[in-house]
């Protein structure tokens, strides 16, 4: 039953609107962070490139990503009451649980194509296509900076985009879960919504306050504002973040009678 309510629940999301929503972020969102940085700035590779069209806006919109790709259309069936006229059909915790890791799939899928878009683009297309970039030679004065996670380099370009791609990919799933349990337990939606920005942007500001930047999710999700850290810095804001999820998935699990449904 739930495998037949996860094909029914992605043959839903597949509509006109939600695609072209995320071909804008996978797309569009890349290519705009990339313009303003393709002249005036010094780079030694490509990878430099890619890091650099991270390091912009979308670290400061990351988790307002995350909950658009899918959430909205969870938001809209909580609106319509339609969930109530799906009971009769389906059981509402074989629901509930389809919309999850429908929810966390779509997220996942929608954030790792964004980054694979930025990496093939400045890898393959803009060098052969467009040749917008101009590279330089490292020299006494000007060397690549290294930041975490260029530790996987050593490995090759395509170890550390794919090894830092997951990474952000599984923070993009967490914050998106954490405002899905959200919605079944608020009234208040928007607040739902917000909470996943409001703890990223929390983060950030307690962190800077301290003095620990390295510890905080925009320097650990996106590390290319401080110089290289050790790969286990980024494990000590995401370690918080599983204890809200899982705090909240308990929360969930033992009040079922409080679903907003």
């Amino acid at each position: 039953m739930l495998i037949a309510q996860l094909c029914l629940e992605f043959k839903r999301a597949m509509n006109v609107k939600n695609i072209l929503t995320w071909l804008f972020i996978i797309l569009i969102l890349p290519l705009i962070a990339f313009f303003p940085i393709s002249q005036g700035y010094i780079f030694f590779s490509p990878i430099e490139v890619f890091q650099e069209i991270l390091g912009g806006f979308i670290p400061l919109i990351f988790p307002v990503l995350a909950i658009i790709i899918y959430l909205p259309i969870f938001r809209k069936e909580q609106k319509d009451n339609f969930i109530t006229y799906t009971r009769p059909r389906v059981s509402l915790s074989s629901y509930i649980l389809s919309k999850g890791i429908i929810n966390a799939v779509f997220t996942g899928l929608i954030i790792f194509l964004m980054l694979l878009f930025s990496y093939v683009f400045v890898q393959f297309i803009e060098p052969n296509s467009f040749n917008m970039v101009q590279y330089f030679k490292p020299s006494e004065n000007n060397q690549p900076s290294n930041v975490t996670f260029s530790q996987l380099l050593k490995y090759g370009d395509f170890i550390y985009f794919l090894a830092y791609s997951i990474w952000v990919t599984l923070n993009a799933i967490v914050y998106t879960t954490i405002s899905f349990l959200l919605m079944l337990i608020m009234r208040r939606t928007f607040i739902a919504l917000s909470v996943p920005f409001l703890i990223y942007h929390i983060f950030n500001f307690i962190a800077g306050i301290l003095g620990v930047a390295r510890f905080s999710p925009l320097s650990t999700i996106f590390p290319f504002n401080i110089e290289q850290q050790s790969l286990w810095t980024v494990l000590v804001p995401f370690a918080l973040l599983l204890l809200i999820l899982l705090f909240l998935f308990f929360r969930v699990i033992c009040n079922k009678e409080e679903w907003m449904v």
